[in-house]
Order: structure tokens, then C-alpha cells, then sequence
């Protein structure tokens, strides 16, 4: 299969640099800017692109004076180079002007190339060719040419970067599992490791890493890489290994064949809440792969390797069935600086402002345990002023007045008192504005996006993610650990919350904790700010690794 044959009369490519090329011959797309415009439309193919989002994207925070005629000007360039039999005042036809905007018309993108590429290699995989499964993913991989969008900056095209950087992983994944279903051990592991190197927050990569070094014979390698991978996040994010990594751990410390277990808990049911008193039915037989119809678009997941059927093992258990992991400890972060400087200002400044930084908590964590400290600290303050103002003494006076004695104690008493309680205080980070700014965002892409928020890992945060969503715990799918830590929710009401899901099925809002007397509306409205219920997905069982 050629992924983009040279007879093609145009082809565009932005995994690496932003190339146009007619019948392989790469053109001359014209200056910096340009380009730019045109990695816009490529990243909207087909559909339209407003000007002043092409003008934010490649000119940022610094646009032209007159921005709809520098686009204009630049899409009638890009319009000779890549158009050049269209005649001058004839409209034009690849890159076209609507209502909405410009519009690209691709015929082919080796993104899209990708993708399409990556779908059927899945789809090969759940047919059973691991062969013709494991060379289409490669080819598909050969795509990339480098870093995508190289050379182009500016947050629309960073995140762009970063989400086809994701794909690129979860691609490697994919083909990692093909190849450990096909038996590959010993020869995946120095690639693998270069994998690693290049993903260091893929946990995949890293339990697939630890297969293949078991699967060669390699037990105590495999161990050490695991303990490589979990000092490695400690250091750098302050949290322990996923589940997928720590149960790799355990099966290899316990000899067991492994098989490919989602993060997600609900991904072993066919249904959300399956009858309890009779099975769930078997998944359909995967389409033939032969029928391109039944090919469906890839989007980067969590991949099960296709081999023969086996019984499987018992999936992701509710959280009472898991000794020796429940409420596994995380390092947590002290904000260092943020202490020091609440600790250290009442005393550099002779008490003068040792009220700023209760003032600055409150206004960010906006809680009323926050906001009357800083009025405790702000009324102590003036009224030391209040009584040393009262009844000052004279310049040369040897003595003080009594007011201005009352003023000094209270003075010189607020430098330990706002010293020691600011640092514990910033020693214990509460809640902010730009938390609760993401928590909303996060929310409202959950209810318009279920299905992408599970990708993300939103209100998951015992998963690697990039993705910050202020602090959303999902009380769907988050494992009862992180329950734990919620304020005024006992390990014991955290399981508790966990195997209800399981036996009367998921959360539809986080008031059901209440309604099934699982917490007090107490506690509910105290931690309700940070619960989140994402719906759980309908996926198919996983299969097995021998």
C-alpha cells in the first residue's frame, strides 16, 4: 500500500514541514507568513477558516493594521503557486471564499493519510491479519517526516503540535501491541526503549517495554525499568504510576500472563449497567477487514492486541477485590516559593504587611475560612496603627505613651503569629480562580464531548495527562484512592462510592451520592465544586496477551 503515490497532482504535508507538492516535486510556497496561512487551512481542511482566526493564529498578539487585506493578499499567493492555470479574476476553486471564510479544498493531506492509515491497521488487527496489521501501522508511521509544523510558532499551532504529537504516540502504541501479539519480544525491546526516551509520560510505551523485556526471559530488567518509570514520575510530577503500569509490576512479580486492560473501569462491560441476573451477550465478530466500508476512523486510545481467543482474565474489579493497592500514597507538591515568601514577609517588613499575603489567599481561594483570616489579620494590623496614632509621643521623648505600647506589642506580635500561619498556610494550597475558571471549561467540554473528555482524562488525575482541568475528580471511572483525598471523605465512604457504581451503576451527577446515602449533603455540597460524572463509553471487551 503507497500512502502518497507520486502520480498524486497535489498533495499538502504537515507531519514535519509545511510542504506542498504536485507530482512529488515540492513547491515553493513563498515567505514565512504564507506558509503559515496555509498550515491554518490545513489544519481545518474543507471547511471554512474566518479571517480573524488566521490572522490570531499567525500573527498572535501583534496583528497588521489592515489584517483582512494582508490574508487577502497572502491567499492570492498561495492561490498562484498552488493554482497556477486559474486565470486572475476567475474565483478560485482550492482555496475558496465563503460566508464563513476561506476554504481549502485538499485533495490529499498526509495527516488525513495517517489517520486513514491507522484505521486500518486497527481494523486488520481485530481481523486477525497481525501481519498486514503491523506493516500498515509502520507505513502509516513513515508518514512523519519530523517534528509537525516545524518551524511555525504561536498557540494555535503549538496545540496543534501537541495533539498530532499525541496521535504520533498512541500510533506507536498500537503498532507496539500488534507486535507483541505477533510474538516479537526480543527484537521490540531497542525500539521500545528509543520510544521511551522520546514519550516519557506514555505510560503504554513503558508496560509494553516491561512485556517485551518478561517476555525474553529479561524478569529483572523488566523490574528495574518499572522502578526507573516510577522515579521518574515521582521526580517530575510528584504522583505514583497509572494502574496499567503498576498491575504490568504485579503480574510480572507474580508470573502471570498479561493481558491488555484498560484504564477505563467500564471498558469490560458491554452495557453500563448489564442485568445482574443474567451475562452480558458476547461482542459481534469484528467486520471483515477486506471491506473498506466497515473501516472506522481511528482516534488514539487504549489498544487490546488481537490473538486467539482465551479466557479472559478478571477485569478492572471493583475496588474492594484490590489489596495492597487501595489508597496507595502520592507524593504531593509543597509550593516552596509561594511558602518562604508568606513566611518571610511580616518580618522583613517589620510587620508593616504581614496582612498581604492573607489578603492575597482569600482573594484566590475565595473560601470564608479564607476571607475572615484576612479580615483577622487586616483589623489586628490597623489596629495596632489605630493605637499607635492615638496618643504618639514626642521625637526626643525617652519614653512612650501607653497607646503606643499597646501598638508596638501587637506589632511585634503579628511578625511570628502572620509568619508561621502564612507558610503552613501556603504549605496547604487551597482552591483559585484559575482552578475554578478550568473546572467550568472542563465541564462544559464533558457535556458537549463525552467521549473526548475520557480521552483527556478529565477527573482523572491518577492518569498522565496534559490535559489540567483545575482539580476534577469523575466519579465514574476515577479509582478510590483519589476519592480518598477529596476533604471530609473517609477511605472507608471512598470504596464505598466506587462499589456503588459497580453494583447500581454509574453516576449521573454528583447529588446521586446523596440520593444513594453514600455521603451527607454535608460533606456533598462541601466537595460537590470538584465532582464531575463523565458517562461511561460502550467498549468491547479486551483480548487476551498470551
Amino acid at each position: 500500500m503507497t500512502m502518497h503515490p507520486a502520480t498524486d497532482p497535489l498533495r499538502f504535508e504537515i507531519l514535519g514541514a509545511v510542504r506542498a507538492l504536485r507530482d512529488g516535486v515540492p513547491l515553493d510556497l513563498g515567505p514565512a507568513k504564507q506558509r503559515a496561512v496555509l498550515a491554518v487551512l490545513l489544519l481545518s481542511p474543507g471547511r471554512p477558516v474566518p479571517v480573524h482566526r488566521i490572522v490570531d493564529a499567525v500573527w498572535g498578539d501583534v496583528p497588521p493594521e489592515n489584517g483582512t487585506n494582508v490574508v487577502q493578499k497572502y491567499v492570492a499567493g498561495l492561490r498562484r503557486v498552488l493554482d497556477p492555470e486559474r486565470s486572475p479574476r476567475t474565483p478560485g476553486e482550492l482555496i475558496a471564499l465563503t460566508d464563513g471564510g476561506y476554504v481549502l479544498h485538499v485533495g490529499a493531506l498526509d495527516a488525513e493519510d495517517f489517520r486513514t492509515g491507522l484505521a486500518r491497521a486497527d481494523a486488520e488487527r481485530r481481523g486477525g491479519d497481525l501481519e498486514e496489521a503491523a506493516r500498515r501501522a509502520r507505513v502509516a508511521l513513515d508518514l512523519w517526516r519530523g517534528e509537525a509544523l516545524s518551524g511555525l510558532t504561536g498557540g494555535v499551532f503549538e496545540a496543534a503540535r501537541l495533539r498530532l504529537s499525541e496521535e504520533r504516540a498512541s500510533a506507536w502504541e498500537l503498532w507496539a501491541e500488534i507486535e507483541l501479539s505477533r510474538g516479537g519480544f526480543a527484537g521490540l525491546v531497542s525500539e521500545l526503549s528509543r520510544l521511551v526516551q522520546e514519550f516519557p509520560l506514555r505510560e503504554g510505551l513503558r508496560a509494553q517495554m516491561m512485556i517485551a523485556l518478561y517476555r525474553s526471559g529479561r524478569q529483572a530488567e523488566a523490574l528495574a525499568a518499572f522502578r526507573d518509570a516510577r522515579e521518574f514520575f515521582l521526580d517530575e510530577l510528584g504522583a505514583e504510576p497509572g494502574e496499567r503500569l503498576q498491575e504490568t509490576h504485579r503480574r510480572i512479580l507474580r508470573n502471570e500472563p498479561f493481558y491488555a486492560e484498560p484504564v477505563d473501569p467500564w471498558a469490560d462491560r458491554a452495557e453500563p449497567t448489564p442485568p445482574p441476573s443474567s451475562p452480558a451477550p458476547p461482542p459481534p465478530p469484528p467486520p471483515p477487514a477486506a471491506d473498506p466500508v466497515l473501516v472506522q476512523p481511528w482516534s488514539p486510545a487504549p489498544y487490546a492486541p488481537a490473538v486467539p481467543h482465551q479466557p479472559p482474565a478478571p477485569s478492572w474489579p471493583p475496588p474492594a477485590m484490590m489489596p495492597g493497592h487501595l489508597m496507595s500514597p502520592r507524593r504531593t507538591g509543597i509550593p516552596l516559593a509561594e511558602a518562604v515568601v508568606a513566611g518571610v514577609l511580616p518580618v522583613v517588613t517589620c510587620s508593616m504587611a504581614s496582612w498581604a499575603y492573607f489578603v492575597y489567599a482569600a482573594f484566590q481561594r475565595r473560601t470564608l475560612r479564607d476571607v475572615l483570616t484576612a479580615a483577622f489579620y487586616v483589623t489586628a494590623y490597623l489596629t495596632a496603627i489605630f493605637f499607635l496614632a492615638i496618643d504618639p509621643s514626642d521625637l526626643d521623648s525617652e519614653t512612650t505613651s501607653a497607646a503606643e505600647d499597646v501598638g508596638f506589642t501587637l506589632m511585634f506580635l503579628l511578625i511570628p503569629v502572620a509568619a508561621v500561619h502564612g507558610a503552613i498556610l501556603a504549605c496547604h494550597p487551597g482552591d483559585n480562580r484559575g482552578a475554578r475558571t478550568r473546572r467550568q471549561l472542563a465541564r462544559q467540554f464533558a457535556a458537549i464531548h463525552p467521549d473526548g473528555a475520557r480521552q483527556a482524562g478529565i477527573g482523572r488525575p491518577d492518569l498522565l495527562r496534559s490535559f489540567d482541568d483545575g482539580g476534577l475528580i469523575d466519579l465514574n471511572h476515577v479509582p478510590p484512592q483519589e476519592i480518598a483525598r477529596l476533604r471530609g471523605v473517609s477511605p472507608i465512604e471512598a470504596h464505598r462510592i466506587a462499589l456503588d457504581r459497580y453494583e447500581h451503576g454509574p453516576y449521573q451527577s454528583p447529588d446521586d451520592l446523596a440520593r444513594r446515602g453514600l455521603l451527607t449533603d454535608r460533606t456533598l455540597r462541601r466537595i460537590q465544586p470538584w465532582l464531575i460524572c463523565v458517562p461511561p463509553g460502550q467498549v468491547a471487551p479486551p483480548s487476551a496477551i498470551r
